[in-house]
């Protein structure tokens, strides 16, 4: 336990002082190696081992899925569609700004990858239709975190491969979550555009819809990859990605027309890039990982909170609050990296289900997105409103409310989560 001070008192001040996560991890970790008189070899080889996983492989292709399809003019054609079918509704733009995040959580499994994307599309949208900067911005955060949610999710990827657990599971099992969490959002935003009295946009013709969903009928399918490859095993959950990025291309460039070869040097450059700073992070997690299994403390909290006589409802709230607290000082992949080994085989011990364990996990996570101090989708969406943060904040804290709601349904009704897995014989 002393070890465990020790890292996270040196990360903590380390953090403060703007270091970047990675760096902020390793630089710890060294600390732990020196004044425990560990070999330094161990921390190079923990790190290799930590990323040496055929499932990681499948983070760069989502990222480089959603760049190709962002650059291919599809998200564009989904938005327009979604505009005009919900022409009619008050304050639509809202409803919309839910509905494509909802997309976009089947291509990029990233939370703020989605926030940019959607953002930069909806949120001028919103403001025309009389929604405050601060509410878009917040609104916008909140169905971003829908993104590592349904899948594919990249964070769902890294769970799985930790706690060793069945990724298509938690991709399936995902579906009911964040489809809860998109429900509850437009529930919200609907109320919201009626009692603020926002204006309809009006309907176009029913052949301006037509020509609007023919044209993005091939993106809307991509989900079924997800469903049809998990159903019938055609896929593991790598080669879904690369699936997704060749009919992601298939779409842009012989069906839209819009992707150019010129393009995919960069785009493969900015997939590499990203997919290098998850990696950095994932391999120093992985071995202050090893050094909290080594030093026993999984035991010693199964062992405490054993002798503290909690239900299993009772240890599922405290999971809740330690992961909620974390989210707001880490980001999900060395929160879950570290954390993970420690709460797991507690939760196996009091019969919680690993894949429910695991949709429980990253939500909460994902909550830490959408409020300070980390709040990164909020700097993200209030940097593209352009309102002041204290707006941005303000009108985050119904938000948050609504998906913490959600997290503790499917805390404490596991069957949000298993009863589409168990529906496909997964």
């Amino acid at each position: 336990m002393i070890m465990l001070l020790v890292l996270s008192v040196a990360f903590l001040v380390l953090a403060l002082l703007a270091v970047p996560v990675a760096v902020a991890l390793g630089l710890s970790a060294l600390l732990v190696i020196a004044i425990w008189g560990m070999p330094g070899f161990i921390l190079a080889q923990k790190m290799v081992n930590g990323i040496d996983s055929f499932p990681l492989l499948a983070v760069p292709f989502f990222i480089l899925a959603a760049a190709v399809m962002n650059s291919g003019g599809i998200t564009t054609r989904v938005v327009d569609l979604f505009s005009s079918m919900l022409g009619r509704i008050r304050g639509s733009s809202g409803v919309v700004n839910v509905g494509t995040n909802v997309f976009l959580a089947g291509i990029s499994g990233s939370s703020v990858a989605d926030a940019s994307a959607s953002g930069a599309l909806l949120i001028p949208e919103m403001r025309k239709d009389g929604y405050s900067g601060g509410f878009a911005a917040a609104l916008t955060a909140g169905a971003a975190v829908i993104g590592p949610i349904i899948p594919p999710s990249i964070p769902l990827v890294i769970y799985g491969v930790i706690a060793q657990v069945s990724i298509t599971k938690l991709f399936v099992g995902a579906y009911i979550p964040g489809i809860l969490i998109a429900l509850a959002l437009i529930a919200y935003v609907t109320s919201y555009a009626r009692r603020h009295q926002l204006p309809a946009r009006g309907r176009p013709s029913w052949g301006v819809i037509g020509r609007q969903f023919k044209g993005s009928a091939w993106a809307l399918s991509m989900p079924l990859l997800l469903v049809v490859g998990a159903k019938g095993g055609l896929f593991t959950v790598t080669e879904l990605g690369a699936v997704l990025v060749l009919y992601a291309i298939f779409i842009g460039w012989v069906i839209h027309r819009e992707f150019s070869w010129r393009q995919l040097p960069e785009l493969l450059t900015d997939a590499g890039l990203q997919t290098a700073n998850i990696m950095l992070v994932v391999a120093v997690s992985s071995f202050i990982a090893y050094l909290v299994v080594v030093h026993g403390i999984p035991a010693d909290i199964q062992s405490l909170l054993h002798n503290a006589d909690l239900s299993p409802w009772e240890f599922l709230l405290l999971v809740n609050v330690v992961f909620l607290v974390a989210g707001m000082f880490l980001d999900s992949t060395p929160a879950t990296i570290i954390l993970v080994p420690i709460f797991l085989p507690a939760a196996k011990s009091f019969g919680v289900d690993p894949t429910h364990f695991g949709l429980v996990i990253v939500l909460n996570l994902m909550v830490g997105l959408i409020h300070p101090p980390l709040g990164l989708n909020l700097l993200i969406t209030q940097s593209i409103a352009k309102v002041p943060m204290r707006e941005v904040i303000w009108a985050s804290l119904p938000v948050v409310a609504i998906i913490l709601a959600v997290l503790l349904i499917i805390t404490f009704v596991p069957q949000t989560v298993l009863w589409l897995p168990g529906v496909m014989g997964l």
